[in-house]
């Protein structure tokens, strides 16, 4: 009994800017990357949603424990690169902070 793995689908590429992009106001690029931060929280808490609810039909007798197992790893995997690029975003943000002008 062997089940496919399905394989972890890639993060959509952020939007380039263009070098005009850089005389307009700072407004503009944050939105984009806060839209990139918001959609890869809402992805967090897709895959987290759906371990549970595997997790919750393998507790009931309806599911396969395997693929609960599976989900589980991925949500777990995806919570952890979340928090290491939320970590390296924080330490990016507080060595802006630190430099001196």
């Amino acid at each position: 009994l062997t089940v496919p793995i399905a394989p972890i689908p890639p993060l959509p590429p952020l939007p380039s800017t263009s070098p005009s992009g850089a005389s307009s106001s700072a407004g503009g690029a944050g939105g984009s990357f806060s839209n990139a931060v918001s959609n890869a929280v809402d992805n967090l808490q897709q895959t987290q949603n759906q371990a549970s609810e595997a997790e919750a039909q393998a507790a009931a007798g309806q599911g396969n424990v395997a693929d609960a197992m599976i989900a589980a790893t991925q949500a777990s995997l995806s919570t952890q690169v979340t928090v290491a690029l939320t970590n390296k975003a924080v330490s990016a943000f507080t060595d802006v902070m630190n430099l001196e002008l």
